[in-house]
């Protein structure tokens, strides 16, 4: 069957396939992360791999919301990708005739300063992915565009380079992440990650003793992001990211106490990526 990812072709997400043993040919993009996740919910599509995070910008907040919003889902895997960025133009095209720049919020993020520098009086559109934004640019039949994203995916749609390598993050790093039906969790390997969502919403008073629960037990956290519940001001959920399995016993005891004082969910236990094997995209 068919592994779902953040597309277009191009993509740092079509990238990340390989760290994570997807063979090319299953691949299959799509134009949103809820997109792909949704084909993996109806059983079009084995498993998806999607942004998660990244070491400029933080958590992808849309990768986030869009797999705490089902219950149906867990992350079995993550890989590193290191990221390169350029701005291209069509081929009728300067840097001085730019006027609008195409890209993914997070890319924006890693290059906003030179955008600063360099084309402070452009206008910034955030797009689902790089290579979207490639594409539109690629397609456009008006002047003064540009895109942002890996240099291979801007010559793959016909663009011209005009700047290289304009991110400020120069080690900058995404983490991509395979999501499943739960029938296909990963067992223990000794060098593991737990994700799972604390559900606080008007009880943020909460957060310290869920924080305690992981201190007491001595398991480090290695990630807390707090995001909208979405049904009022007030209303919170956390994702909490902590290394180890939920089959290691330390861990087992602190989501036990987060499930039954908070009705938390873990979205999945999985092998972390090493820094060691960082694959590059360009």
């Amino acid at each position: 069957m068919s592994v779902a990812y953040l597309g277009p072709p191009g993509s740092f997400t079509e990238a990340a396939l390989q760290g994570l043993d997807v063979p090319h040919h299953t691949a299959v993009p799509y134009p949103s992360v809820r997109q792909a996740l949704d084909a993996v919910r109806r059983g079009a599509a084995a498993a998806a791999v999607i942004p998660w995070e990244n070491s400029v910008e933080g958590s992808v907040t849309s990768s986030v919301d869009a797999l705490a919003a089902g219950r149906d889902l867990r992350i079995t895997g993550e890989t590193l990708l290191r990221v390169e960025f350029a701005l291209a133009v069509p081929p009728t095209g300067t840097l001085a005739s730019v006027r609008r720049v195409l890209t993914h919020p997070h890319a924006h993020a890693q290059c906003r300063t030179w955008l600063d520098d360099h084309l402070p009086r452009a206008d910034v559109v955030t797009t689902p992915s790089t290579a979207h934004a490639a594409r539109e640019v690629g397609g456009a039949a008006t002047d003064g565009l540009a895109a942002i994203a890996a240099p291979n995916t801007l010559r793959r749609y016909g663009l011209d380079i005009v700047a290289s390598d304009i991110g400020s993050g120069r080690d900058a790093v995404t983490r991509f992440v395979r999501v499943a039906p739960p029938t296909a969790g990963s067992l223990p390997t000794g060098a593991d990650r737990t994700s799972l969502i604390v559900p606080l919403a008007d009880q943020m008073q909460h957060l310290h003793g869920v924080l305690e629960e992981f201190a007491r037990s001595a398991v480090p956290l290695t990630a807390v992001l707090s995001r909208p519940g979405g049904s009022g001001l007030g209303d919170y959920f956390f994702l909490l990211e902590c290394e180890g399995h939920v089959d290691d016993p330390s861990v087992a005891l602190v989501v036990a106490a987060l499930v039954r004082r908070h009705a938390a969910l873990v979205l999945g236990s999985y092998p972390r990526a090493r820094l060691g094997r960082l694959a590059y995209a360009k």
